[in-house]
């Protein structure tokens, strides 16, 4: 009776709803119901519906906003960033910087540079603009410019304030143009000024160096006297030499007598402060006057000297009373 009443129970319960789901074991005996999803159900719970126009509105819009932010944003941090500053627009470190960045700015056609480094109402005899002639001078006589070189000498204090010697280089390609000036620079507080810059010898433009074409006789003696006096260097002013014939003061005499005049007197600022074309007791010999200039803190002197060139290369050198 007992077993006939459980089958009846059993039967009438009937088959259970697919709702329900089924049961599903896994690997280590743990037992899962799935459950289908109802259309009913997966209605009531779907994305609501998207507006394509507004969608496509909003994607323009961010596009313009990133791309404005891609362009500015470089700019904004580099306003604030002062690794980004033109190190050209910085404030002068010393005289010699001063000096560097008055001539170097005026011969490269920086001429707002080159006055930003003027001392308040300064009238310096040779102006940036004059510098910019200069240049183009040089780019007429040598066919262009390609580079321009600048080398500043030690600087001496002065009853003017702190003078240094300069020497422009105009370059293109093999050949060079060279201009020697003195820059006189002061200084209060740390902050450094140009208040005057004189041009000392300026070179002619001379003929083609082709063969059989005479040299510039006032620039082959130019050249001569700079390799000693300002470049210190009398092994290059020899390459200007006549090689059998040259007479009187060596190169490496003249270099060390400026050694010694230096020793005595201290930190010395050299140049030429005169090429002028002189008279010679040769006919086959043309002579230059050249004065050399020497100025320490407490003593600075002048001194003469005559150079004959000879077709072309130096002959002789001679003067230089109290140097030697």
């Amino acid at each position: 009776m007992g077993r006939l009443f459980r089958r009846v129970v059993r039967t009438a319960r009937g088959p259970r709803r697919a709702s329900r789901g089924s049961t599903v074991r896994s690997s280590d005996g743990r037992q899962y119901r799935v459950v289908a999803v109802d259309k009913a159900e997966d209605t009531e719970f779907a994305d609501p519906p998207r507006k394509w126009g507004r969608v496509g509105a909003m994607a323009a819009l961010w596009a313009v906003l990133l791309g404005l932010g891609g362009w500015a944003a470089p700019g904004i941090a580099a306003s604030g960033n002062p690794e980004n500053t033109d190190s050209r627009d910085e404030a002068a470190s010393s005289a010699n910087n001063a000096a560097w960045r008055y001539l170097r700015y005026g011969s490269n056609q920086d001429l707002e540079r080159s006055e930003d480094t003027l001392c308040e109402d300064a009238s310096p005899e040779v102006t940036p603009s004059d510098l910019n002639d200069l240049r183009q001078s040089y780019s007429d006589e040598l066919g262009g410019i390609t580079d321009v070189d600048l080398e500043t000498g030690d600087p001496v204090t002065s009853s003017d304030g702190v003078t240094v010697a300069a020497t422009v280089s105009y370059i293109y390609q093999g050949s060079q143009r060279h201009e020697e000036f003195i820059v006189t620079v002061q200084e209060s507080d740390g902050v450094y000024c140009v208040s005057n810059a004189v041009r000392i010898q300026g070179e002619e433009p001379s003929p083609s160096d082709g063969t059989g074409e005479p040299v510039d006789a006032q620039a082959l003696v130019t050249d001569f006297m700079r390799s000693i006096v300002n470049d210190r260097d009398p092994e290059a002013a020899k390459s200007f030499q006549c090689d059998d014939s040259f007479e009187g003061i060596t190169p490496e005499d003249l270099d060390a007598a400026i050694t010694v005049w230096a020793e005595a007197n201290g930190e010395t600022v050299r140049f030429l402060s005169a090429v002028d074309p002189a008279e010679s007791s040769e006919t086959s010999v043309t002579a230059f006057a050249v004065e050399v200039f020497l100025e320490a803190d407490l003593n600075k002197q002048e001194f003469d000297f005559v150079v004959g060139v000879q077709g072309n290369c130096v002959v002789s050198l001679e003067g230089g009373d109290g140097l030697f």
